[in-house]
């Protein structure tokens, strides 16, 4: 097994979003939450309602 660095692993990764188009930490993944249960759902919601009490964006973007 080869070992890499953990600056080696984060270029990999940063060449990986690269390549999908993602940019930075600024996307939402394709993932369009569809199959996401309820639960997940209200999860969500109410993590983003908290963080909107509390004057900022939320630390994500999420599709539910």
């Amino acid at each position: 097994m080869r070992e890499i660095s953990i600056e080696e692993l984060a270029a990999g990764i940063n060449r990986k979003k690269a390549e999908l188009g993602y940019s930075g930490t600024d996307y939402v993944a394709r993932n369009s939450g569809k199959y996401r249960t309820e639960s997940k759902r209200a999860l969500l919601r109410s993590l983003t309602e908290l963080a909107a009490k509390k004057g900022r964006p939320p630390k994500f973007k999420a599709n539910y």
